[in-house]
C-alpha cells in the first residue's frame, strides 16, 4: 500500500463526465482528486502565451520541461493547480487552448515529460486521477482502474445542456463532431492512444446518471479495500 492510501485511476472518453464523478468519488474517500487533462491544458496555454506552434516539436518540448507544477489541497478535494505559482483558472478552458492541447498531447516526448511530472504528485496514493492514461501509462500499478464510456451522442447531448446552462449558445451537430474527431485522434496517436487497461473496470456511463457512476465507483473500491 502507499503511503497515503490508494491510487485510483479514473480514464475514459471526452464528455463522459470523468472530472465531477472523480472528484466526488475522492471526496468521498477522503483522497485528493486531479485532472491529469488540467496539466495538458496548462502546458497548450503556455504554448498558446508564447504563440508557440503546437507541431513546433523542440519548442513544446522545453515549454512541458519549464513547467512548474505546485498543488493546494481544496475542501471540495480537488487539488487546485498553480502554474509557474499563478493560478490559470477559467484561462485552462478557453477553447482555443482546448484546441492546441489535443495537439500538443500528440508530442510523444512532451507527454513523457508531463507523466513524469503526474507520478510525482499521485505515487503516494490517496488520490483519484482522471485522465486519458492514468491506468494504462501513468500508473500501470495503479491500485483500482474505472474506465468511463458513453455513446458520442450521448455526450454530446450533455456537452450542450452543460453549455445551455452556462448561458452559452451550443450546436448539437458541431458539438458531435468534434467529439467524434477528438475520440479519433486521443485513440489514433501514437503516444499513448486512449484504450482501457486490460484490468480496468469499464463503465458504461450512457444510460446511467452521475451519481449512478459514482455509487458503482465506490462499491468495487470498497469490496477491492475489503
Amino acid at each position: 500500500m502507499r503511503a497515503n492510501g490508494m491510487l485510483i485511476a479514473i480514464d475514459g472518453t471526452a464528455g463522459t463526465g470523468k472530472s465531477s464523478v472523480g472528484k466526488a468519488v475522492a471526496a468521498k474517500l477522503g483522497y485528493g482528486f486531479l485532472s491529469t487533462g488540467e496539466m495538458y491544458r496548462a502546458l497548450a496555454y503556455k504554448v498558446f502565451e508564447k504563440k508557440i506552434s503546437p507541431e513546433d516539436h523542440d519548442a513544446v518540448l522545453a515549454a512541458a520541461r519549464a513547467l512548474r507544477f505546485t498543488f493546494a489541497r481544496q475542501p471540495d478535494a480537488t487539488l487546485k493547480m498553480f502554474v509557474d505559482g499563478e493560478f490559470l483558472g477559467a484561462k485552462l478552458h478557453l477553447e482555443e487552448v482546448g484546441s492546441v492541447a489535443s495537439r500538443v498531447s500528440t508530442n510523444g516526448e512532451a507527454r513523457r515529460v508531463l507523466t513524469e511530472k503526474m507520478r510525482e504528485v499521485g505515487m503516494d496514493g490517496g488520490i483519484v486521477m482522471e485522465g486519458r492514461d492514468v491506468g494504462t501509462v501513468v500508473f500501470p500499478d495503479a491500485e483500482m482502474k474505472f474506465y468511463l464510456d458513453a455513446s458520442a451522442e450521448e455526450r454530446a447531448k450533455r456537452r450542450v445542456k452543460q453549455l445551455q446552462e452556462a448561458g452559452k449558445k451550443a450546436d448539437y451537430a458541431q458539438i458531435l463532431d468534434m467529439i467524434k474527431e477528438r475520440d479519433y485522434r486521443d485513440s489514433h496517436r501514437a503516444a499513448s492512444p486512449l484504450k482501457p487497461a486490460d484490468d480496468a473496470v469499464i463503465l458504461d456511463t450512457s444510460s446511467l446518471n452521475m451519481q449512478q457512476v459514482i455509487e458503482a465507483i465506490l462499491e468495487k473500491v470498497e469490496h477491492h479495500a475489503s
